[in-house]
């Protein structure tokens, strides 16, 4: 049976269950205050691995997620932590109104590998009426890709318009400018240097590196830049960590 179709079957069959590639229910996990120096104190999520998609060139070289993170993030992938899908929407309901959170400090959008399940992205934005919930993307959404592109575009600009941020994460300033001009959704890069200075797209738009990567003391927190969907900059993230050759190669290439 060809997977997209199961896949779909079960998603309309069973809207609070996600079925992983393995045939096992995915589980999802959520941090309520997060003790990363970055994020600062606001509630985060965690997805299985098995979103992530295998375009995204970061996965396996130059990701971010290593150390604790990564350990935690292998746990939830097994389903030795978190919840099922169902559960953890009631733990987003549970949220203050107003709340700032972050959904996926590892992990991508519901749905396996370059696939969104829209049904499910949509009980997110449902769960997140009155938050202030935000997050970042790899699926695929440009025509040069491969794997559901239009259904992946609707899913990202539907969620956008109801108030769930969901930033189209650029591999490069190239790459960035392709991202922007689909008009879905707000776009992060990555950057292909290492100062702390803004810059502009070769298309002329205008990038501003993370604040909480350039100003002391600021965090997601504090910032809320990436949440606001509306913006009308580009923000840009340094590379950092043990993985960060890798990912200046990777944004000087794109």
């Amino acid at each position: 049976m060809d997977q997209r179709k199961s896949m779909g079957d079960r998603m309309n069959k069973a809207p609070a269950k996600i079925i992983g590639w393995n045939d096992q229910e995915q589980k999802f996990h959520l941090t309520r205050s997060s003790s990363n120096e970055k994020t600062g104190p606001i509630p985060v999520s965690t997805s299985p691995q098995s979103t992530c998609p295998d375009s995204c060139p970061l996965k396996g070289a130059g990701c971010y997620v290593i150390g604790p993170i990564k350990w935690h993030w292998d746990k939830v992938s097994r389903g030795v932590r978190g919840s099922a899908w169902g559960c953890f929407l009631d733990e987003i309901r549970s949220l203050p109104r107003g709340q700032l959170w972050r959904h996926n400090q590892a992990g991508d959008l519901p749905g396996d590998n370059e696939e969104i399940l829209p049904q499910f992205l949509a009980d997110l934005v449902n769960a997140n009426q009155g938050r202030k919930g935000f997050t970042y993307t790899h699926k695929p959404v440009l025509d040069s890709q491969s794997g559901p592109i239009e259904e992946n575009r609707k899913a990202i600009a539907s969620a956008n318009a109801q108030g769930f941020t969901i930033n189209l994460s650029a591999n490069g300033l190239n790459h960035a400018d392709k991202l922007a001009s689909l008009g879905i959704g707000p776009v992060t890069t990555l950057l292909p240097y290492e100062d702390k200075r803004n810059t502009t797209t070769p298309r002329g738009r205008k990038v501003v590196v993370c604040p909480a990567q350039t100003r002391e003391g600021t965090t997601c927190s504090t910032c809320g830049l990436c949440q606001r969907a509306d913006r009308s900059v580009i923000i840009g993230f340094l590379p950092h960590g043990a993985q960060k050759e890798k990912a200046l190669a990777i944004a000087r290439a794109n």
